[in-house]
């Protein structure tokens, strides 16, 4: 079995794209797995590491507005329909995916025309504009909130969740605050902007490490983002505030299952992965939406949890570090609040994402 999968743009596209080629190589060993992706997204740099190989069309995404950005991605469209029927032709897959970004469209397009099994799927309860389009035309859609359903044809949908890490399946809050030297008397706070940080929660963070650089029974992990961690640690300086163990300022981690294991509230965005990854180690949260994401998707994201009582939203324009501080300030000392939002957090989780979407890839298959 020949599987392309089109994956591209930004980490929220491209790790889910992975996870499923490793569920399906889990199953299948013999299956060819092949990514299409292009030379202006992130996946030029994620793929190759991982071993699969990864070919190239030539699209980018548009740009709000008229511009000559604008007037170059119409121009990759048609490039992109063109190097995605030479690709069609030559590998003549069995079953073409895509997890969103501007990649997938055309790609996706081409490959329902001429009958080969498709599948899409959409990491947030809000779609982007390519699956949305993409889910007329399509065999199968994994959603991973039920929220998205409605913007998609009947029949055509299937809740599958965001594939997360198998270090989520077992998952122990003991273990993991052990592993970080954390005392029962400590309250954890993980803060997190994404890949690419949030200015608005960095100085929330900053102003939380100064209320608390005396304190020893609040501990916090910052991960800024690599592109705010020089920024932000001039800041801290700048501040005073005093080093010590109880603050934790990184660019970002590879173990975030074990800080969020850890934590007794995490402050986050509010990505499709993050979002999932909080509910499968059953967190409570506060969540500050990005406001510039396309359709305004991480509100959408936040909602799944925030709305059922697993979490507190906040919109970014009116997060102040005041505000932030109050917030987490009022939720630690709640204990019984924290542990039902924790729980709730917990029900909300899919953890058998991988296998949902391979028992489907069997069905397009038959």
């Amino acid at each position: 079995m020949r599987v392309l999968i089109a994956a591209g743009g930004t980490g929220g596209h491209i790790y889910p794209g992975l996870a499923i080629a490793q569920k399906i190589k889990k199953e299948n060993p013999d299956a060819e797995i092949i990514f299409i992706g292009s030379m202006v997204g992130m996946e030029k740099n994620i793929i190759p590491q991982t071993g699969y190989p990864i070919e190239y069309v030539r699209v980018r995404g548009f740009e709000r507005g008229l511009s000559l950005e604008t007037v170059a991605a119409v121009k990759g469209i048609v490039d992109g329909l063109m190097d995605s029927r030479k690709i069609l032709k030559r590998l003549s897959p069995d079953l073409v995916i895509g997890t969103g970004g501007f990649t997938s469209g055309p790609l996706l397009l081409l490959a329902s025309r001429r009958k080969i099994p498709t599948m899409i799927h959409e990491q947030n309860a809000y779609p982007g504009r390519a699956n949305r389009m993409l889910g007329k035309k399509v065999d199968r859609i994994a959603i991973s909130f039920q929220e998205a359903a409605c913007y998609f044809p009947d029949g055509k949908t299937f809740l599958a969740g965001n594939p997360v890490g198998s270090e989520y399946l077992d998952l122990n809050t003991a273990d993991c605050r052990k592993s970080l030297g954390l005392l029962d008397s400590q309250k954890m706070i993980l803060i997190m902007g994404g890949s690419q940080g949030a200015g608005s929660i960095n100085d929330g963070a900053l102003t939380l490490m100064k209320a608390w650089e005396n304190r020893n029974d609040r501990v916090i992990y910052h991960l800024t983002g690599k592109q705010q961690y020089d920024e932000v640690l001039k800041a801290f300086s700048g501040l005073g505030i005093k080093s010590s163990e109880n603050n934790h300022i990184q660019a970002y981690s590879n173990e975030v299952y074990r800080l969020l294991g850890a934590a007794d509230l995490v402050v986050s965005r509010a990505g499709a992965m993050s979002v999932a990854e909080i509910a499968a180690a059953g967190t409570a949260s506060v969540l500050v939406p990005y406001p510039m994401a396309a359709g305004n998707h991480q509100d959408f994201n936040a909602r799944v949890l925030t709305d059922q009582g697993a979490g507190i939203l906040i919109e970014d324009a009116m997060l102040t570090p005041e505000l932030l501080w109050e917030t987490v300030e009022e939720l630690l000392n709640d204990e019984t609040r924290l542990k039902k939002m924790g729980k709730i957090s917990k029900s909300l989780r899919i953890l058998d994402a991988g296998d949902r979407i391979y028992e489907e890839i069997n069905k397009l298959m038959e």
